[in-house]
């Protein structure tokens, strides 16, 4: 996986699933610390809002996201990862799902996604951080895998 041999694509990889076990598991401090700085982070969402977020929107819309799911489960697929000089370009399919709960009703309705997303991530302090993040959802998908449309 890794051309470099070093191990990069394995710590790239282990950055990317622990952002995603840091909002499964609602550890919102972590969470925070997976961005680069508010100056050199951008995230698109398949979700809104659909503008250009900086580090810090991101924040507050991934922390709004992961507290009102409660049994979120997420698979990442077919990552690849691209190295370009000191930045990786990560590209892989994400499902996802969950149930959204109001507090205020007290209900719960399923959500649930498969998105392809790409990933910029960048060494700072010896670091991999998130430069650069955007989802898109498949537009066809219903709750099945890819594979299961084959």
């Amino acid at each position: 996986m890794d051309a470099r041999g070093d191990g990069s694509a394995r710590d790239v990889s282990a950055a990317i699933s622990a952002f995603f076990e840091a909002g499964k598991n609602k550890d919102f401090t972590a969470l925070a610390r997976f961005h680069a700085g508010p100056s050199s982070f951008t995230k698109f969402d398949e979700n809104p809002p659909f503008t250009r977020q900086n580090s810090e929107e991101a924040f507050v819309h991934e922390q709004a996201a992961f507290a009102n799911i409660s049994d979120y489960d997420y698979k990442i697929e077919d990552l690849r990862i691209d190295f370009l000089g000191e930045a990786a370009v990560c590209t892989f399919y994400l499902t996802y799902r969950g149930m959204f709960v109001n507090d205020y009703s007290f209900e719960g309705s399923p959500v649930g996604s498969r998105v392809r997303a790409t990933m910029v991530l960048t060494k700072s302090g010896g670091v991999w951080k998130i430069a650069h993040e955007h989802l898109s959802r498949f537009p066809e998908w219903k709750g099945q895998t890819q594979s299961a449309r084959k």
